[in-house]
C-alpha cells in the first residue's frame, strides 16, 4: 500500500538553475536506486557557489541552507535522510540535531567499499579534494585500508557541461580512466568517487569507460542504505546515540536554525 512506502530525502549539494541536466540525471539514477517500498524526495539548495565546490571553506557556507532543507523534510514526514556530497559537509550536525538516519555519501560509500575489497582508491573531482579525503579517511578511522587519493583535476561546472557537450563529456571521461588507472596502480582494488556530480557523470557514461577495477555507484549505493536505514528504524532498530558526540542541542538551536 503506498501509506506503507518509507518516505526518504536525497538532499543534493547542488541547485536546479543552470545544473538542470545534471539534476535531471541524478533524479533518474536515485529513482533507479530505489525499491518499490520506497519514495525518494530529491531536494536541491536555493543556491549555492558552484565555482567552490570541493573547498571546506564554500561548503561551510552552504550548511546552514543544508541544515534548514533537512529541517523542513523532516517536518514534513520524512524517515531517513541521504545527503548527497562526497565530503559529507553538515553529516554529523545533522545527526545531532534531527531524530531520523542521516546517511552522507562518503561514510556510506566508503564503509561499502571496504565490504568488498581491501585497499580502496578514491577519486575526486579537484586537486582541492586530496586532503580532504585523508581527512575524512582519519575522521573514520579507515586511513589503512584506503591508497593515496587521485584527483581528476576538473571542476564542477566542466562535468555540469560534460551532461550537454559530447567534446568535453569525452575529456571528462579520458581523464577519469586515467585516473582510475593511477589508483589501480597504487594498489587499489576498488574505487568510489567522492563528488556526486562525477559520480552521477561517469555513471551515466559507464558504458564508453575502460577502466580495470570495479567503481562503486556512490547514489545508488546511498540510496539503497537510506532506505535499509529508514526500514531498521521502523523496526525499532537504533539509528543514533544520544550518549556523546551525538548528544543533541538545547532546543534553542533548533528555533534559531528555523528564524
Amino acid at each position: 500500500m503506498t501509506d506503507d512506502l518509507l518516505n526518504l530525502t536525497y538532499q543534493s549539494f547542488g541547485q536546479m538553475e543552470g545544473m538542470e541536466v545534471y539534476q535531471t540525471h541524478l533524479e533518474n539514477m536515485v529513482h533507479s536506486a530505489a525499491s518499490t517500498s520506497s519514495k525518494v524526495t530529491v531536494l536541491r539548495l536555493e543556491s549555492v557557489l558552484v565555482e567552490g565546490k570541493g573547498f571546506a571553506s564554500s561548503q561551510a557556507l552552504e550548511v546552514p541552507s543544508l541544515l534548514r532543507s533537512i529541517a523542513g523534510a523532516v517536518e514534513n514526514g520524512t524517515e531517513a535522510v541521504a545527503i548527497g556530497n562526497g565530503f559529507d559537509p553538515g553529516l554529523w550536525e545533522a545527526r545531532e540535531l534531527f531524530d531520523v538516519p542521516i546517511l552522507g555519501l562518503f561514510e556510506t560509500a566508503i564503509f561499502y567499499a571496504i565490504r568488498v575489497g581491501w585497499r580502496v582508491g578514491v577519486l575526486c573531482s579537484g586537486n582541492s579534494g586530496l586532503a580532504r579525503i585523508e581527512e575524512l579517511a582519519a575522521r573514520y578511522g579507515i586511513s589503512s585500508r584506503l591508497v593515496r587519493p587521485e584527483a581528476v583535476g576538473v571542476t564542477v561546472p566542466n562535468i555540469v557541461t560534460g551532461f550537454q557537450d559530447s567534446a568535453v563529456a569525452d575529456q571528462l571521461l579520458t581523464a577519469t580512466d586515467a585516473s582510475i588507472e593511477m589508483l589501480r596502480r597504487r594498489g587499489a582494488e576498488l574505487v568510489i568517487i567522492a563528488s556526486g556530480a562525477l559520480d552521477v557523470f561517469f555513471h551515466a557514461h559507464r558504458d564508453r569507460a575502460t577502466s580495470a577495477i570495479p567503481v562503486l555507484p556512490g547514489v545508488q549505493i546511498l540510496v539503497r542504505e537510506t532506505e535499509t536505514a529508514a526500514a531498521l528504524a521502523r523496526l525499532g532498530v537504533p539509528f543514533i546515540s544520544r550518549v556523546g558526540r551525538f548528544a543533541q542541542p538545547p532546543a534553542s538551536v533548533m528555533r534559531s536554525l528555523n528564524n
